[in-house]
C-alpha cells in the first residue's frame, strides 16, 4: 500500500486470518536501503563482480476489487481454506476505499559476469 494508513488498516482486516502475506527473503536479508536479495546471493557468488542494486519507484491505483483479485493470486491467501478466504475477501471490498494506491516499487540487480 502507497498509502501508510490504508496499509495499517489492511493489516488488522487481515490480522484474525492471516498473520503476514509477505514473501520473506531466502537469505533472511531485512527490508532497508541496503543490498537486498538477490543481490546479497550475488555477491557471495564468485562467478560475479560490481553488484550494483537499482530501485525503480512506482505507484499504482487498483480498484478495490482489483486488488482483491491480486490477492486471489498470492500464496498466503491461496492456502486458506475456502470459506475463511471468502469471508476475508468479502471483508476487505467492504471496508477498503474504491480505489487503491499501490507501492509497486522494484528493487533490480546488475552484476558483471566474471
Amino acid at each position: 500500500m502507497a498509502d501508510p494508513a490504508v496499509d495499517t488498516f489492511l493489516r488488522a482486516v487481515r490480522a484474525p486470518f492471516l498473520a503476514s502475506d509477505d514473501i520473506p527473503s531466502p537469505d533472511g536479508t531485512p527490508p532497508g536501503p541496503h543490498l537486498q536479495w538477490p543481490g546479497t546471493e550475488l555477491q557471495r557468488s564468485a562467478l560475479f563482480t560490481d553488484i550494483r542494486q537499482g530501485i525503480i519507484e512506482r505507484r499504482l491505483s487498483l480498484s478495490s476489487r482489483d486488488y482483491i483479485g491480486h490477492l486471489s493470486t498470492v500464496s498466503a491467501y491461496r492456502q486458506l481454506e475456502d470459506v475463511p478466504r471468502s469471508r476475508l475477501f468479502a471483508e476487505l471490498l467492504r471496508v477498503l476505499p474504491a480505489e487503491i494506491a499501490i507501492d509497486a516499487t522494484i528493487i533490480a540487480h546488475l552484476a558483471r559476469r566474471v
